[in-house]
């Protein structure tokens, strides 16, 4: 694996990947004497001037994480609360409205623009001495045994890390680990996700309205001043009607999709469509390599969980990293593994969850009309559920002890 001219770098872990989830695993392990060598694909000028137009929906435990780092007063400022969410089926009787307060939550979830949450994470560990930024880097090849060696090319020289365990944060589609990971499912929903912002005459809102269509699911979230995030997860055929039409046409189009809960729209700005999927790897560790964030799994976006999901996986187990620090003998196979154990059952149950809503709750047809109206006013009438059903969406019911600790 090793030629002559080939430097060589020893570290505790090896993290490839610094988008929001690597960002966020090193982190939570700032404050530790770990030695991580982070390598990513992007320039060292990428994360001072980070320029994605995409915001991400965090949820309050997100927030409560990202409090214990000190973090969140910095993010607040960009945020716009949603304390509500407003759900319903167009052309079909019975709704419901999912409240904050009906668990004395100040906000179900927070919008931000991923751009300042990057360059937060980012600065806040740049300069950590036992941390080593990699940029503009490539991994050619890995693999594992007692240590992980890591073989990659910056600046066309080939280089090889030896580390103790290795992280991949680089995202599901990366090949470069898919032959030490195998086991994996993956489903086409045939459909894409259109994202845009709109701008409208409702100022302020902290609703956020989500409605089942009969071509798919709309989403509208609510950032700061008049302007909205609209996600529309719909088949790929009109799709691509959607990202075809004129600025004028494509106001209309939305306008009566949404109808005006949100006002009426004055603008429409940057339409862009992606390919909706559901991917994830049923055992996301092997010995001392580990899957985080959309390396493990990639969720339909319809319950907004995806990196949430991935930053409460991230907490526990850099908890699970820094109860072995003492030890003499670290073992991240052991770690990974009790990780494993641990935060499986909260991952397939969203997987679980977020493919029942894209697969059968939009579409038409009188009994499935009938049946989500009758489960819509039946949830809007039992504050249980409904709690329930907010508890669900926090990661609460399947992430408490996790939350406890944070909280104490």
């Amino acid at each position: 694996m090793q030629s002559k001219d080939m430097s060589e770098k020893k570290t505790d872990i090896v993290v490839v990947g610094a988008g929001l989830t690597g960002l966020s695993f090193c982190n939570l392990l700032k404050d530790t004497n770990t030695k991580i060598f982070i390598l990513d694909n992007h320039s060292e000028e990428y994360f001072r001037e980070v320029n994605n137009d995409r915001h991400i929906v965090l949820s309050n435990t997100s927030k409560i994480i990202l409090e214990k780092l000190s973090l969140w007063e910095k993010i607040e400022n960009y945020c716009s609360k949603v304390k509500n969410i407003h759900i319903s089926k167009k052309n079909i009787f019975g709704s419901t409205l999912i409240r904050s307060t009906d668990e004395n939550l100040d906000s179900l979830g927070y919008q931000v623009p991923i751009k300042y949450l990057i360059r937060c994470l980012y600065e806040n560990i740049k300069n950590v001495k036992n941390f080593e930024f990699l940029y503009e880097s490539e991994v050619l090849e890995v693999s594992n045994g007692n240590l992980v060696k890591l073989r990659y090319k910056q600046n066309a020289r080939e280089n090889l890390v030896i580390a103790n365990s290795a992280i991949f944060s680089s995202g599901y589609t990366d090949s470069i680990f898919q032959d030490i990971f195998i086991e994996k499912v993956e489903k086409k929903y045939n459909q894409n996700a259109v994202a845009c912002e709109v701008i409208s005459s409702e100022n302020n809102s902290d609703t956020a309205y989500e409605r089942f269509t009969d071509q798919g699911i709309i989403a509208a979230i609510p950032r700061k001043e008049n302007s909205w995030t609209l996600i529309y997860s719909t088949s790929e055929e009109e799709s691509k009607k959607i990202i075809n039409f004129s600025k004028k046409d494509a106001k209309i189009y939305f306008q009566k999709l949404v109808g005006k809960k949100c006002g009426i729209f004055s603008q429409v700005n940057n339409i862009k469509s992606y390919p909706l999927q559901l991917k994830y790897y049923k055992k996301f560790i092997n010995k001392n390599i580990c899957l985080l964030g959309d390396a493990a799994h990639t969720l339909h976006p319809i319950a907004a969980q995806s990196f949430n999901l991935s930053l409460r996986d991230c907490t526990f187990l850099t908890n699970q990293i820094k109860k072995n620090k003492s030890k003499k003998n670290v073992k991240y196979e052991d770690i990974f593994q009790e990780y494993y154990e641990e935060r499986i059952k909260e991952q397939i149950r969203l997987v679980k969850f977020t493919d029942f809503l894209a697969s059968y709750i939009h579409g038409n047809g009188f009994f499935k009309n009938n049946l989500v109206g009758v489960g819509l006013m039946f949830l809007d009438i039992n504050k249980n559920i409904r709690v329930n059903t907010i508890r669900y969406l926090l990661g609460v019911n399947f992430s408490q002890s996790l939350i406890t600790n944070l909280t104490e």
